[in-house]
């Protein structure tokens, strides 16, 4: 197939906590329990094996002091958005763009939210580690994937490799090329994909968030110069409007 042959549309990728929803849906969710519950023992899970076997006790801990299925998901639907981000989605997906999200959060949190919000049908695809309510109304969680070769990224989830993953499929088995390649985030791990961008790419970390000043330093210590652009943005519309100055 030609080049010529291929679709042509361009592409926004979103993180979720901090981008999308206004907070963190673990921490929203942890902070159902009385404090006293996590333990020493509990917090050196977080220091010894990470964020997922850390949120694994959290959720048998919630199950345990009888937290249901229906008072996690009305913890989640109370995150309020980002200012005007729900709009600026809906915006770029009905102007030429795919909408992908990358977050280290998890299915069941991102789809409620999504859901009640109203935004999941301008949502294209989700990467983020799977998690479902068992039958007896315990949250599971699971790693996206496990990773080693990049140590900006926690070891389940690289957000890099997922991009870069997505962007080689949807080329060779959807003939899809994107003109403009946007990353939103606001966090350490949103770093990775963003210094993957060439020079059709926009790095869009979130003012007063860490994304900004972690994206600064590692551009800084590249041996070549940085390809993509960098748009700093604090509200949805102005994301959609400094999006739309680019096209």
């Amino acid at each position: 197939m030609s080049t010529n042959e291929y679709s042509l549309k361009n592409l926004a990728a979103f993180d979720f906590d901090h981008t999308i929803c206004e907070h963190n849906t673990d921490i929203i969710v942890r902070n159902l329990l009385d404090q006293s519950l996590i333990t020493p023992e509990i917090k050196g899970i977080l220091r010894s094996s990470g964020w997922i076997p850390y949120m694994q006790r959290i959720f048998r801990i919630l199950h345990l002091h009888k937290f249901t299925a229906t008072d996690i998901s009305s913890a989640i639907k109370s995150i309020p958005e980002v200012q005007g981000i729900k709009k600026c989605i809906e915006n770029l997906a009905n102007n030429n763009f795919h909408i992908i999200i990358i977050s280290d959060s998890n299915s069941e949190f991102i789809k409620t939210w999504n859901d009640f919000n109203g935004i999941s049908d301008y949502i294209h695809t989700i990467f983020t580690n799977p998690a479902n309510f068992n039958k007896d109304g315990l949250l599971e969680l699971f790693p996206y994937h496990h990773q080693t070769e990049c140590s900006l990224s926690s070891k389940n989830l690289c957000k890099g490799k997922i991009l870069e993953n997505f962007l080689n499929k949807q080329y060779s088995e959807a003939q899809i090329k994107y003109d403009k390649i946007f990353y939103i985030g606001d966090g350490k791990n949103d770093v990775c994909p963003m210094l993957r961008l060439k020079e059709n790419g926009f790095a869009c970390p979130r003012d007063g968030y860490s994304c900004s000043e972690e994206l600064n330093n590692a551009i800084s210590k590249l041996p070549d110069k940085y390809e993509g652009k960098i748009i700093n943005w604090s509200t949805g519309s102005q994301l959609f409007n400094d999006i739309c100055k680019e096209l």
